[in-house]
């Protein structure tokens, strides 16, 4: 297969011991795309799950494949005739991966928790939803050691009324182990998940406090049986707070957020604790004075170890001085010990409309790889880009200048880019898993034939190909499917 890729700048420093590379990258299809995680795989390339509408219809979930340098590997898309999206992927090195998700294809209309299975190329085993009549949204998760899964998010009984946080315990093959919601009378959740024992973990969240009638931060620490160890509440000044992610360093958590003081105006808090959670310092932006007010919420935080024990965070910033400009990105370093800015050179990622990042991650060489979205790229950027598109930035300490992030094109397909007959074509396939029709679209009209094969190789049916044709398979018996379409095979699932 070839596949069409276009390289961006890329920049290399060799040390003694491995090779760190430093990219920033887009990647788009003809819908809305966004990246929600991203980890690094065993063979040193990484996994990019999120949500697209560019393999038609609704939006699927999916994941990417890219190399170390940031070039498409292959995506496969998953989901029903309804929308799915996915916000964790996770390794288990050997078999494939987990994705953690919500859809609602199999619902009466709400959403409920999904989880998915694949094979080392993407390919999908099983996707399981855990059905309940109350909407509920997954918003991370985590492997525990024994290879299952915990799912953190929040549930609402009624759309409409308060949210209640939602913890869910399931094994390696999807069944559930055990469900707990802890809740108020009003708005909670939880939004960041990390596990620092064999069997213990970290939530943190928002919570409503009765006393004050605002909503703080919350941590929360629970066991692998479910039960919960421990509960803190943070929030030092007046106000909400919202906490959005936890970082593990060596011998400290961080914990960051930010502290609404009003719609138009966030200020970025920080929290570093010990491994006991007892606090050991803590921050909340001030505003320099009432006429000049910053608007900047933290979103994610990593932790890099030795040689460097530094954090990376990305907090987002609203432009208040031009009005084209919405949320931008602000990625800064800053020393483990006390969580000061180092001084050095920040990246920052400037679109019109809200630029969001929403998972940040240690390499193994040492350096971090973040993931989000762009809504609007300016410069003609947006010549691929259907409403959003994904970033992926990658970056190391020893580099010490920021990457440039405004000349940066939407080169880089989420879809699978082929060739057939001399010409790159772009194949959208959808859904997948199905269960009446099949649709495939092709970006341009060829000639051709096109073959429906079983496991086993059989034939099944033969056609003639299209700009857009659709493959009935309403009588068809469960199972794996492939449509050939000259040298290339496409997996699909009749369920």
């Amino acid at each position: 297969m070839r596949i069409l890729i276009t390289l961006l700048s890329l920049i290399f420093v060799v040390s003694n011991s491995w090779s760190q590379q430093f990219f920033y990258k887009l990647y788009s299809g003809n819908g809305f795309d966004k990246g929600e995680d991203i980890i690094e795989t065993s063979d040193s390339c990484y996994l990019v799950a999120g949500s697209s509408g560019s393999w038609g219809g609704n939006a699927q979930a999916f994941l990417m494949k890219i190399d170390s340098m940031g070039n498409f590997m292959w995506s496969q898309p998953y989901g029903g005739s309804e929308s799915e999206e996915s916000v964790a992927v996770m390794e288990r090195p050997g078999s494939g991966f987990y994705i953690a998700g919500i859809s609602n294809s199999s619902s009466q209309g709400n959403f409920d928790a999904m989880l998915i299975k694949t094979d080392l190329n993407g390919n999908q085993e099983w996707m399981k939803t855990y059905a309940n009549p109350a909407w509920d949204r997954i918003t991370d998760a985590i492997m525990t050691k024994d290879t299952g899964i915990v799912m953190v998010g929040y549930r609402q009984s009624l759309l409409g009324s308060a949210t209640d946080m939602l913890l869910i315990r399931m094994n390696k093959d999807g069944d559930t182990l055990w469900t707990k919601t802890i809740g108020t009378i009003g708005e909670d959740q939880a939004t960041s998940v990390t596990r620092f024992q064999d069997s213990l973990y970290i939530v943190v969240g928002d919570m409503f406090v009765p006393d004050s009638n605002l909503v703080k931060g919350c941590m929360i620490t629970f066991n692998d049986q479910g039960t919960i160890l421990s509960q803190i509440m943070i929030g030092p000044k007046s106000g909400s707070y919202h906490l959005s992610d936890i970082a593990l360093g060596e011998d400290k958590y961080y914990v960051v957020g930010y502290r609404l003081v009003n719609e138009q105006n966030h200020d970025n808090y920080m929290r570093i604790m010990d491994l006991n959670a007892v606090m050991q310092s803590q921050y909340t932006e001030a505003d320099n004075s009432p006429t000049s007010i910053s608007d900047s919420q933290f979103e994610q935080v990593v932790f890099m170890p030795d040689p460097t024990y530094m954090l990376s965070i990305c907090f987002q910033y609203r432009n208040l001085t031009n009005t084209q400009f919405s949320y931008d990105l602000n990625n800064g370093l800053y020393d483990a010990a006390n969580a000061y800015w180092m001084g050095l050179p920040t990246t920052v990622i400037i679109n019109e409309g809200i630029d969001q990042c929403n998972e940040m991650t240690v390499t193994r060489d040492g350096g971090f790889i973040s993931v989000g979205f762009n809504s609007i790229v300016n410069d003609g950027q947006n010549a691929l880009n259907g409403g959003s598109n994904i970033y992926v930035m990658k970056y190391h300490p020893s580099h010490t200048q920021a990457l440039l992030t405004d000349t940066v094109f939407t080169l880089n397909q989420l879809v699978e880019i082929i060739e057939l007959n001399q010409t790159i074509l772009e194949l959208t396939m959808y859904p997948n898993p199905t269960s009446n029709e099949l649709h495939i679209r092709l970006s341009e009209q060829v000639s051709g034939d096109y073959f429906v094969s079983d496991l086993m190789g059989k034939r099944l049916f033969t056609g003639k190909l299209a700009s857009n044709f659709t493959i009935e398979t309403d009588s068809w018996n469960k199972g794996v499917y492939f449509l050939n379409i000259g040298q290339h095979s496409f997996k699909f699932i009749k369920e």
